[in-house]
């Protein structure tokens, strides 16, 4: 018997230890949301995220994370992305459509269960910034809505590539 309570708490001190290493390994880059409630997405409200200060000089993945219920009237949306740097020089701009849900069949795409689902999408890849330097990012809808209804939050992602096994 009192090997037996041994065992048990020799594998509740395991789990924990575990639970706590994997929970400390963060995946390098940035990562931001922000919520919009439940109010939508205004059409003239532009998100905007500064990053103080890059951390490796390299190559980088800019992604944009939405989230989005079944209020959302469309199937697709269409963002506006800009990337600057200190001084303000456009270092990237684009036009890029999001899809929500398959055109054809209605199936929601992205991860998700019930009303709520998740999107990546990557609007620049290889965009190269130096170490030290400061950009800002902007992200807005473009669908000609005054309002665009069942757009939860809007984020982004800013990701190393790996090359080599290294950043």
């Amino acid at each position: 018997m009192e090997v037996q309570k041994l065992n048990n708490k020799a594998w509740i001190v395991l789990f924990f230890i575990s639970v706590f290493h994997f929970s400390c390994q963060i995946e390098p880059g940035f990562e931001e949301n922000t919520s919009l409630g439940s109010g939508g997405w205004p059409e003239k409200q532009k998100i905007v995220y500064d990053i103080s200060q890059i951390p490796e000089t390299g190559e980088y993945d800019f992604q944009v994370l939405i989230r989005q219920d079944n209020n959302y009237p469309f199937y697709n949306c269409f963002l506006l992305t800009e990337i600057t740097d200190q001084k303000g020089k456009i270092l990237k701009k684009g036009l890029a459509e999001a899809f929500f849900y398959d055109q054809k069949t209605g199936k929601p795409k992205g991860q998700g269960l019930g009303d709520l689902f998740s999107h990546q999408y990557t609007i620049f890849d290889h965009l190269y910034l130096k170490k030290g330097s400061r950009i800002n990012i902007k992200i807005r809808q473009f669908m000609r809505r005054d309002t665009l209804q069942g757009i939860v939050s809007v984020g982004y992602a800013l990701k190393p590539l790996v090359k080599n096994g290294k950043n």
